[in-house]
């Protein structure tokens, strides 16, 4: 089995050999897989379907939190048969060399580490059924609440980008969702949240007067905490599981947007560039998007290409607004 998340995003899944089996919390690569004859389940890293001692091995480019990285290896071993292997990979930086050490210390196993280049294969054997204190996972499965909303708790989960805090940015752009809906000339009515999360920013935009409301994102966890807050809060909007809002076809008055450019996307751009041009198929006439960024990505330069108006209207010097019309 391959578990597959954002690390293999661009990676070539054709030279898999059929019949594979294949997990990914990531919607673009199970859309991609299904085209493919391999065995594919999209889903929050969920072994249920996997009966125990019944992989020859399970191939895993490391996560990018500690907290994934040990949840899958407390699961492949209680899935891999005696003799089986967890092949781990990963760059320097993201700490494979740490995790050879801990995860053969808890399969009770010696971790055979090759280095290639910049880049680690580790291999760690199954040697019986018992292993050591399982990993520490920070309760992966479990949804818990990080900060209350009109004393109702925001759920949240491992797995998500800044699932344990309210984020900077989108604490910035809910507070300007007042003076952004004015700028309208009746209140809007439907607003996307465009890589929603936990869904905060969906639950600022009903409060603010949004009727109805969609949120969507590329990641299963983040699909998962969503919907469970629209449950909590009473809200009755739609949460999608899609990439970048490439498969919804409804328009909207307004988009809300705190996308992943934090990931290195002020020098490959062809995220930023999907995310708006996205932002404008899916917007109504005379519709309005409000973006939250760091400082240093040029949203403005990249969205002239797609937006007749674009401005920043906020700045805090580590976050800017920037709003298209």
């Amino acid at each position: 089995m391959l578990v597959a998340d954002e690390n293999l995003t661009d990676a070539d899944l054709k030279m898999l050999a059929a019949g594979s089996r294949v997990m990914t919390n990531r919607i673009d690569i199970a859309r991609r897989l299904a085209s493919l004859p391999l065995v594919s389940q999209f889903g929050d890293f969920d072994f249920n379907a996997i009966a125990a001692d019944s992989l020859d091995s399970v191939c895993y480019p490391v996560s990018k939190e500690k907290a994934v990285v040990h949840h899958i290896a407390n699961l492949c071993f209680h899935c891999l048969k005696t003799g089986g292997e967890l092949v781990l990979a990963g760059a320097r930086q993201t700490g494979i060399r740490t995790y050879a050490r801990t995860i053969g210390d808890y399969f009770g196993a010696r971790a055979i580490a090759e280095k290639h280049r910049d880049c680690y294969r580790v291999v760690i054997a199954k040697p019986g059924p018992v292993a050591n204190t399982p990993l520490e996972d920070s309760d992966y499965d479990n949804l818990r609440p990080i900060f209350n909303l009109d004393d109702l708790p925001v759920l949240s989960k491992p797995g998500l980008f800044g699932w344990n805090k309210l984020d900077q940015g989108s604490q910035l752009l809910a507070a300007h969702l007042p003076d952004f809906f004015s700028g309208f000339e009746r209140m809007p009515e439907t607003a996307l949240d465009l890589g929603c999360g936990y869904g905060y920013l969906s639950l600022m935009a009903v409060r603010g007067g949004i009727e109805q409301v969609t949120a969507t994102d590329n990641c299963a966890a983040a699909i998962i905490a969503c919907r469970a807050n629209f449950d909590g809060h009473g809200v009755d909007g739609r949460v999608i599981a899609d990439d970048c809002g490439g498969e919804i076809e409804s328009k909207f008055d307004c988009l809300l947007c705190n996308p992943p450019f934090h990931q290195g996307f002020s020098r490959d751009y062809r995220l930023t560039d999907r995310f708006l041009a996205n932002a404008r198929r899916l917007l109504r006439p005379g519709g309005r998007a409000l973006f939250v960024v760091n400082q240093f990505v040029p949203l403005e330069k990249r969205a002239s290409a797609f937006f007749r108006s674009v401005a920043t209207v906020v700045s805090d010097g580590s976050f800017k607004l920037v709003e298209l019309a």
